[in-house]
Order: C-alpha cells, then sequence, then structure tokens
C-alpha cells in the first residue's frame, strides 16, 4: 500500500469481526510471549474494503499494541457500532510526537526496531477508505487507536 498499488483489488463486503480474530491468532505466541492480558469485544460488522487492506491496517496497529507494550501489559481491542478501537498498557507517545506519528519514517521512539512506516500506512488506507483515525497517548500509560467505520 506504500505507493498507489497498480494492482486494484475490488472492494468486498467483509465481516471484520471474522478477519480480526483470523489475525489475531497469528501473534498469539508474540502475546504469550510477553504475556499479554487480551480483552476483546467484538461485534460482527461488515465494511466495504479490500481484504488485504484491512488485514495490513488491522495488523500494523495490533503488532504495534505488542511491540511497545510492557511484559505482562494489556491489549484492549472493541469492535462495536461501526467502532474500532484498540489501546495498549504501552510506552506511550510523547505528546509532542502525536502530530508526526502518520509521517512516513518517524519513529516516536528509539526502543524498538521498526522503520517508521506502519503508522504511515495505516494512516493511508484510512484516507483511501474515508475512515475516522484518531488517537490518544500517554507517555508510559499507554496508546489508544480510534477508527470510525463510515
Amino acid at each position: 500500500f506504500l505507493e498507489n498499488s497498480s494492482n486494484k483489488k475490488k472492494s468486498e463486503l467483509l465481516n471484520l469481526k471474522i478477519l480480526i480474530e483470523e489475525q489475531m491468532a497469528y501473534f498469539d505466541v508474540l502475546c504469550t510471549k510477553k504475556r499479554i492480558n487480551l480483552e476483546k469485544n467484538l461485534e460482527d460488522f461488515e465494511y466495504k474494503i479490500v481484504k488485504d487492506d484491512f488485514i495490513r491496517l488491522f495488523n500494523n496497529l495490533f503488532s504495534n499494541a505488542i511491540k511497545y507494550n510492557k511484559v505482562g501489559g494489556n491489549i484492549n481491542i472493541s469492535l462495536k457500532d461501526g467502532t474500532f478501537i484498540i489501546g495498549d498498557s504501552g510506552i506511550g507517545i510523547a505528546k509532542n510526537k502525536i502530530k508526526d506519528i502518520y509521517t512516513r519514517y518517524f519513529r516516536a521512539t528509539k526502543e524498538q526496531g521498526g522503520f517508521g512506516l506502519g503508522l504511515n500506512i495505516v494512516n493511508q488506507i484510512c484516507k483511501s477508505y474515508d475512515i475516522k483515525i484518531d488517537v490518544s497517548s500517554q507517555e508510559n500509560q499507554g496508546t489508544t487507536f480510534i477508527l470510525t467505520f463510515k
């Protein structure tokens, strides 16, 4: 999704709850290794989107929630009334850096590996589907992303 996808795939009506549960299974080992407590509250919700785009969007947000979390931390995932929320109890993002988190190659921390591409990709996908994205974060408290599907 970095540049305009030349292989235009067709959007389809997908049940995001099923996709989220399928993708979460791939991260089980990482969650277990970090002893992360996962709480989820997912309702069936259908949205017209290219499957790979949603998977990329979710996986970026979920892997960040694991990567920047503390051992024994929490991740809460909710899909309700057309709103997807993913919150973690991780290192958080400094207030003065929040405005830059979607900038390509920007990294708010030196703490973990990464190229600063994930949130840029998330932002591009949200823009292309008119999904509203909000973030709130406090250093050493955690970060929450809220995606509102229109």
